[in-house]
């Protein structure tokens, strides 16, 4: 099997339209997957001039026992990969990919605390595969996500996310059809869900760097120990 610091050539053999602007590509790479949840994965894209770029991407899914990988990526306009990836790329090419890459923003099956997932925007991909792990290993740790999202359409993984026990979802924009929370994650919003869960629970942040420093913030404010907060910020050059 490869190694993390060793690029194999990826085929595409899915892509799934999660929003207008946020697609999943599913990758069969030569080797065994084996990531854990919360790991990432580095794409690399070579120019004909021989110019490279490369960035990172959190797994979607987790590792299931065969040759298969989740990326799902946000079309940043300005962005050297993204843009390729959203416009050029197609079933059945090939791309350059290394990992799993990272171990302190993780989930473990055997970790015994119970689980909080507070996610902004594409932050709900590593949590995502945090819950689907988690099910996977018929585990029984409590867990729940708050996720902020912009608008409905915006809403990552939807389908999935709406039909899931354990899932709070705040938008900053709602019109007349949405029921749910509205507005961005506020220190009620945490309280509200800390106590849905038992004491001391492990805290997963993901999101834009203003929003990983607000939300752990508030939550050491609240009495969270900082030693039970895992933060993942993700850039805007994508």
């Amino acid at each position: 099997m490869s190694e993390a610091s060793e690029w194999s050539a990826a085929t595409v053999v899915a892509i799934r339209q999660e929003t207008p602007t946020v697609k999943t590509f599913t990758f069969e790479l030569p080797h065994k997957v084996t990531h854990l949840a919360g790991q990432h994965y580095e794409i690399r894209l070579t120019a004909p001039d021989g110019y490279q770029a490369a960035r990172l991407y959190s797994a979607a899914s987790p590792a299931q026992g065969n040759s298969r990988l989740e990326l799902t990526i946000v079309l940043l306009p300005s962005g050297e990969v993204s843009p390729y990836m959203h416009r050029n790329v197609q079933v059945g090419d090939q791309i350059e990919l290394r990992g799993p890459l990272g171990k302190f923003f993780v989930w473990e099956p055997l970790a015994p605390a119970p689980v909080l997932l507070l996610a902004g925007g594409s932050g709900v991909v590593p949590m995502r595969c945090i819950m689907q792990a988690r099910a996977a290993a018929h585990s029984d740790i409590p867990c729940h996500l708050l996720y902020g999202a912009r608008s409905f359409d915006e809403i990552i993984y939807k389908p999935e996310l709406l039909n899931t026990d354990g899932v709070t979802i705040t938008l900053d924009t709602a019109n007349d059809d949405w029921h749910g929370n509205t507005g961005r994650i506020t220190a009620e919003l945490l309280r509200q869900e800390l106590a849905k869960l038992p004491p001391a629970p492990m805290c997963y942040i993901c999101g834009s760097t203003p929003f990983v420093e607000a939300v752990s913030n508030s939550l050491v404010a609240m009495g969270v120990a900082p030693e039970t907060i895992k933060t993942e910020r993700f850039g805007a050059t994508a």
